[in-house]
């Protein structure tokens, strides 16, 4: 069942990315959300998650996201630790493949969410403008 819930996961990420829906998306990522790795060194919170992806969303900046290369490393009752690889697509042509730490955890009211993810390298490649 592990594997199910995270590709499930995984597709509902892709889903409200496509479809752009900011609420179903904030949905899939708890309150307490921590991201490390950032390029920047900074340590993103659900607050800067949710400022980021809005943004994405509004100027329309975010394609798509994919997914590949699954690795369940440790799974529990409530909890799951991955490693996946992510595909980000830009609308301008660019792309961010980035390969992370991803850990899900069961929370109180039964929905799986992302607690924490950690980017262990990417890669940016420069692209043109595609439709």
């Amino acid at each position: 069942m592990s594997e199910l819930n995270i590709r499930k996961w995984l597709s509902n990420i892709t889903d409200t990315i496509e479809t752009k829906d900011l609420k179903a998306h904030m949905e899939l990522v708890s309150e307490n959300v921590a991201v490390y790795g950032m390029p920047s060194g900074n340590v993103l919170s659900y607050a800067d998650w949710r400022t980021r992806r809005q943004s994405e969303f509004k100027r329309n900046l975010l394609k798509s996201v994919t997914y590949r290369n699954l690795k369940v490393k440790t799974f529990g009752l409530r909890r799951l630790i991955f490693d996946i690889e992510e595909i980000m697509d830009g609308s301008n042509g660019d792309m961010a493949i980035i390969n992370k730490q991803v850990v899900l955890e069961e929370e109180q009211d039964n929905l799986w969410r992302v607690v924490e993810e950690t980017i262990k390298n990417w890669k940016f490649i420069k692209g043109r403008k595609t439709n």
